[in-house]
């Protein structure tokens, strides 16, 4: 079973790296929005970019046709006027309490009353009652809950009444039409497709269906590779906790070296929480701590943050005074750290440098290097 599986792994590799080399050769990995590093920012990068597309005075010149397309594939109101239509991203809708107030991330409404609310939601978690206070401010919108694989509200209020939108399927075919339509306008066509790539990335799909069909018709080939791909199936849940575990080892290591304290460490019991966090003399004396933090399920979103220990009139808390966010967390940045770890390494030293005499600077304290 061991031979067929490197096997399999040998020529699936094969395949990619064909594909790898085509990818190279047509320029598809070039992403502005990967470059940016602005890939899972929902506000300025999703949200505004679909805002755009639907807004009928949008840069894109297609008026409203976009907004129509959207409409046709989901919403159930048929009499929206998209040629009177307006478009806004963070609306505001009061200060925030149980049921009420909030921004809504996208809003669109024509002149007859009609709304149409998206809520979208890449990494970040939902917000308590989050869809009950955007359905209070307007009862009779179209409301949507956007996720990447269309994910259900934590809230199951009966009173809701949301549709569920995927960026992995719904959203992408609603972008295949949209460039389409943009055929002969080369800019916006082709800042369509590099939104489709990034997207296809963020939901872990291969941006080449043709790869994806040459390594199935590789598994199928035989009776042993199918084999081989369930014992592969089989594993996938204890993958990442150890490629998590063998990073962890090799931070707690380099840290050592580098004089810092470990305080805690991860507990893969849960999905979520506290991977490691650590201090060096300079931390300690400021009541200081750095943690790297699980805050999505699953290992998904990664937090660095610098951490004070305070005293007030309720007691000792620990405040967090500033962080990074290392956004998905999934098997290319894990392979990347794995096998690249001296970069990450140094990265996330000079990530701690920069917050740590920012905090200083803050206190009126001199800053010192970790």
């Amino acid at each position: 079973m061991l031979n067929t599986i490197n096997q399999l792994l040998s020529e699936a590799q094969t395949i990619s790296e064909s594909y790898d080399r085509l990818a190279d050769a047509t320029g598809e990995k070039f992403n502005i929005f990967s470059i940016l590093k602005v890939e899972s920012d929902e506000v300025t990068t999703h949200s505004r970019f679909i805002s755009e597309l639907l807004n009928r005075k949008g840069t894109h010149g297609f008026k409203d046709k976009f907004l129509m397309m959207f409409i046709d594939r989901f919403a159930d109101i048929v009499e929206f006027d998209t040629a009177k239509s307006h478009v806004l991203t963070e609306y505001f809708i009061g200060r925030l309490g149980e049921d009420t107030g909030g921004r809504i991330d996208i809003l669109a409404r024509d002149d007859n009353g009609h709304v149409i609310l998206i809520e979208n939601k890449i990494y970040a978690g939902e917000q308590h009652n989050q869809l009950l206070r955007y359905r209070n401010a307007f009862p009779k919108a179209q409301l949507f809950y956007l996720t990447l694989f269309g994910d259900l509200s934590r809230d199951d209020s009966p009173d809701l009444l949301y549709k569920t939108l995927s960026y992995e399927i719904d959203i992408i075919c609603w972008l295949e039409d949209c460039r389409k339509v943009s055929v002969n306008t080369p800019i916006v066509r082709e800042s369509i497709s590099q939104y489709i790539f990034l997207l296809k990335k963020l939901t872990h799909q291969n941006a080449n269906k043709r790869m994806n069909e040459d390594i199935v018709n590789l598994v199928l080939s035989t009776s042993k590779n199918i084999s081989a791909y369930k014992a592969l199936l089989n594993i996938q849940n204890d993958l990442k906790p150890e490629l998590i575990n063998r990073i962890l080892a090799k931070l707690v290591d380099e840290l050592m070296k580098d004089d810092f304290s470990i305080i805690e460490k991860f507990d893969f019991s849960k999905d979520r929480g506290t991977l490691i966090s650590f201090q060096n003399e300079t931390l300690a004396a400021n009541n200081l701590s750095v943690e790297l933090i699980f805050e999505g399920s699953k290992y998904s979103n990664l937090v660095l943050g610098l951490y004070k220990s305070e005293t007030n009139s309720t007691g000792s808390y620990v405040a967090r005074i500033a962080y990074s966010k290392y956004r998905n967390w999934y098997f290319d940045k894990l392979n990347d750290i794995y096998f690249n770890f001296e970069s990450f390494y140094n990265n996330l030293k000079g990530e701690v440098d920069s917050m740590l005499n920012h905090a200083f600077r803050e206190s009126n304290h001199d800053g010192r290097s970790l």
